[in-house]
């Protein structure tokens, strides 16, 4: 509302995946490079390259006083774009080289909050000594895992909750010692089960004795024994029927891997969602009556917006904390009534970085706002070619993956990537490596491992050695890049197919299309069946 009047969004002109892309074009998460601070000089990791065209601060710098966004502002050209004023603003004000909150030890998590001693770890939340996860959320002691919440111990899990000491384990909760099993619930000391609750030593569904069960995990720390039993399980499991979606404790709720979540409609990876629409991923503080964002935590009245935590009333924003009213805004904390605006900390009533009266910001922002109407701008988020980062450098690539030719095509960006290569005193491909963890050596932390997959070279860092070894796994044959996008290709996309559970032939809502060979039951079906 500005002087009485609502400010109405209309129907976006794209649809529900373009606006996602839109929204996912403008994060980079993964690709990391080391540059100094542009103010202090100093050394730092960053996700913006040395020479991309703009001003970055490290973390201390950055949140310092030191220096003055409102330095960069600027009154409104009503002859020109919006979208291309705030472009430029976007690419004058200093960048925060990095987010991230409450590390120590961590300087290689982007996106984390209260992580110690963690490395490669993204979208943490509360998490210590784990290294190469994937939104991993109270955990601890975890390598190469998505999607986990009070966790301990586990490795090349995904959507899981409250495991301990796990391999290979997919939406799994409330076990221990569980190797390749999925969707088990109180399951202890299991390996190739899946569908089963609250049993103990089993194998592919079958009951085993503890010294039968543990004679398998010592056989499954050779990788070839490994590859062979993973090939057994795939096959067994697909012959098995599988949950339609993963709603536990929800009310009137479609999407998957919903907790405690009340009317949410196609809704994904999320906790404590009420009256929302499209939003995930969302980690246990929930948020409420929001629509089209990605990671809003503690958020309510949000639109169209991508790392909006703990902000009321905000549309069309990114990277905006603990902010009311907001709208167009990037890398803005702990302010309110702001448009337009580019880093600004303890602000209100400013427009493109510019300091207004109440009076004054609720008079120019109409005129914005009709300005935006008339060139089709207003409802519209941020453009892709805006971005700092070059499409195949965000996570628009992991979830719409395009060629070079095919985002140059639009007028969108795309950066060569470039990989340092590992200072090492020797190279070795993954062929080579020794079968078992109990052969390999402790100097294998100054080797380079040529991937089995891409002879991408990576080393193996000395945590993640005594990690394998203590659960008695071989080490990894493949770059930590191309774990986790294997990770992404077990996962189904965050989107809604209608069809017909396999058994009673009711309609279901599932993640699951049509055309996918797995044996889809309806949760009244699916319940019938494991219990």
């Amino acid at each position: 509302m500005v002087r009485g009047k609502a400010l109405l969004i209309p129907p976006s002109p794209h649809c529900p995946d373009c606006r996602l892309q839109r929204r996912f074009a403008q994060r980079n998460e993964r690709f990391l490079h080391k540059r100094v601070c542009d103010l202090t000089g100093k050394s730092m990791v960053s996700f913006y390259r040395s020479d991309a065209p703009y001003k970055v601060f490290d973390k201390d710098a950055w949140w310092s006083d030191r220096w003055d966004p409102m330095q960069y502002g600027r009154s409104v050209d009503f002859s020109q774009s919006f979208f291309d004023q705030i472009a430029g603003l976007r690419g004058e004000v200093p960048h925060l080289g990095m987010v991230v909150t409450q590390e120590e030890g961590s300087a290689y998590s982007p996106y984390c909050v209260s992580t110690k001693n963690c490395y490669m770890c993204v979208s943490c939340v509360v998490n210590e000594d784990s290294y190469y996860c994937y939104q991993a959320n109270d955990s601890k002691n975890c390598v190469d895992s998505n999607n986990l919440t009070k966790c301990e111990l586990c490795y090349e899990c995904l959507h899981c909750y409250s495991l301990f000491s796990s391999a290979f384990c997919k939406d799994s909760e409330n076990g221990s010692g569980l190797m390749f099993c999925e969707d088990c619930r109180g399951c202890t000391n299991c390996i190739g089960c899946k569908n089963l609750v609250n049993k103990k030593n089993g194998i592919l569904n079958q009951q085993a004795t503890e010294a039968e069960v543990s004679a398998m995990k010592k056989l499954l720390g050779s990788y070839a024994e490994l590859q062979k039993f993973q090939e057994n399980f795939h096959a067994f499991a697909r012959a098995l029927p599988t949950r339609s979606a993963h709603l536990i404790q929800c009310e009137n709720c479609t999407g998957d891997h919903l907790r405690q979540c009340r009317n949410c409609s196609a809704c994904f990876d999320s906790t404590n969602l009420e009256d929302c629409h499209s939003a995930f991923p969302t980690p246990t503080a929930g948020a409420k009556d929001c629509r089209d964002l990605h990671y809003a935590p503690g958020s309510e009245l949000v639109y169209d917006s991508l790392s909006a935590v703990r902000t009321y009333g905000a549309r069309f924003v990114l990277h905006t904390w603990d902010t009311e009213d907001a709208s167009y805004t990037d890398e803005c904390f702990s302010s309110k009534h702001l448009f337009g605006c580019v880093g600004l900390k303890h602000k209100e009533y400013c427009i493109l970085n510019k300091q207004y009266t109440q009076e004054e910001y609720e008079s120019i922002l109409s005129k914005v706002v009709e300005h935006m109407q008339k060139t089709q701008e207003w409802g519209a988020f941020f453009p892709v070619m805006d971005s700092p980062f070059g499409y195949n450098e965000t996570i628009a690539q992991d979830e719409f993956p395009l060629t070079k030719q095919e985002v140059l095509g639009r007028g969108w960006k795309w950066e060569e990537t470039r990989e340092e290569t590992p200072n090492v005193t020797k190279t070795i491909p993954a062929a080579r490596l020794p079968d078992s963890i109990a052969d390999v050596p402790d100097d294998i932390v100054n080797w380079a491992i040529e991937s089995e997959e891409s002879g991408r070279p990576f080393k193996i860092i000395k945590q993640e050695l005594d990690f394998c070894r203590f659960l008695n796994l071989p080490v990894p044959r493949l770059h930590s890049e191309e774990r986790y996008r294997n990770r992404l290709k077990q996962r189904n996309p965050c989107k809604l197919w209608n069809r017909e559970c396999a058994k009673c032939l009711a309609p279901i809502s599932t993640s699951y299309s049509p055309d996918r060979p797995e044996i889809v039951y309806c949760e009244s079906c699916y319940l019938r069946e494991v219990y």
